[in-house]
């Protein structure tokens, strides 16, 4: 008798467990779903084809543009800094007009809140950056955030040319902010954006 009792018992626990098992497994999957979209949420993804557009006009990674976009404005078109830096990739309109007139164009007033006339000229900048410091990433987006008279300078003073610690730590955040959320972009958004 208390044998067959125990087979009895052990074979409730079989389904009981196989039960456990994938409750356990649904709310791992839950888990994981509701973490991307969290993710999707803190990183948002906007106007993907005029950002793709520009990315790919300038040679230029798509997860960089998108991550420089949300480390700048947030994805936000009407995005205007204390400095007066404006739009998506936030460029002042003295800027503008300097990459305006390097491209053979005339700035129009009041366009850098139009995302493809921002994200155009902030990735012919990124380019830009990118081709006077010989493809280095860190440097181009030190002197996006600095200037690059700045970068200049401090690089002038480094005997290492590395500048292993950017001096402002403003700078030292935005280019660990923007590493970060490059990061995340290939991940979170491989399908939407397609690294080229």
């Amino acid at each position: 008798m208390t044998n067959s009792k125990k087979s009895r018992g052990g074979s409730r626990a079989i389904p009981i467990l196989i039960i456990v098992l994938l409750l356990l497994a649904g709310i791992l999957a839950a888990g994981i779903a509701v973490s991307g979209r969290i993710g999707k949420i803190a990183h948002p993804l906007k106007y993907v084809d005029e950002l793709k557009a520009a990315a790919d006009r300038y040679g230029l990674e798509r997860s960089l543009v998108a991550a420089v976009v949300e480390t700048e404005s947030s994805f936000r078109a009407d995005a205007v800094s204390g400095d007066g830096a404006v739009g998506l990739m936030q460029i002042l309109p003295s800027t503008a007009e300097w990459i305006a007139f390097r491209k053979g164009e005339e700035y129009v007033d009041g366009s850098l809140t139009d995302p493809a006339v921002n994200l155009d000229y902030g990735c012919w900048l990124l380019r830009f950056l990118l081709d006077r410091y010989g493809g280095n990433t860190r440097f181009a987006l030190i002197a996006y955030n600095a200037g690059h008279g700045r970068l200049d300078a401090w690089l002038k003073d480094d005997p290492t040319g590395e500048l292993p610690e950017i001096p402002y730590a403003e700078t030292r955040g935005y280019v660990n902010r923007v590493t970060s959320c490059m990061e995340k972009y290939e991940k979170m958004y491989e399908k939407e954006l397609g690294d080229n």
